[in-house]
């Protein structure tokens, strides 16, 4: 016969013994960590490659009413037309411009593009608000 001293029984009191119910819920709580796991990585690899990106690779100011920028666009898919959404700032980071510019079907998956936008003050930046693909 084993004795069971006091603090032993205290301890036993305190921590029991698991359950079935308790191996179950931990297993439905570790099969719900693993789904929200693969599902961050599924919608993480959709959305790490779009099908159109672009980026402003350089833009002057040649009056305080225009702004003119070389914007880079790359397609996965070059025969894809693709509207992109510019608009240019200005110091005081109030929207002075506004233009979508439609970048027509190529051959290459890098297109460079020269846009210009009229503004109604002097533009200190430009920027894209978002590309997709046309259509």
């Amino acid at each position: 016969m084993v004795s069971v001293t006091t603090d032993q029984a205290r301890i036993q009191a305190r921590y029991p013994k698991a359950t079935a119910a308790d191996y179950l819920l931990g297993g439905l709580a570790g099969v719900a960590v693993l789904t929200a796991i693969v599902l961050v990585i599924l919608a993480g690899l959709r959305t790490s490659n779009p099908p159109v990106v672009a980026m402003i690779s350089g833009f002057e100011v040649p009056s305080a009413s225009e702004i003119t920028a070389d914007m880079v666009v790359q397609r996965t898919t070059p025969s894809d037309a693709v509207e992109c959404r510019l608009f240019a700032q200005a110091e005081s980071y109030e929207k002075v411009a506004e233009r979508i510019v439609q970048v027509p079907p190529g051959t290459e998956k890098l297109t460079t593009v020269e846009v210009s936008l009229n503004t109604i003050k002097e533009a200190t930046a430009i920027r894209i608000e978002g590309c997709r693909v046309a259509g």
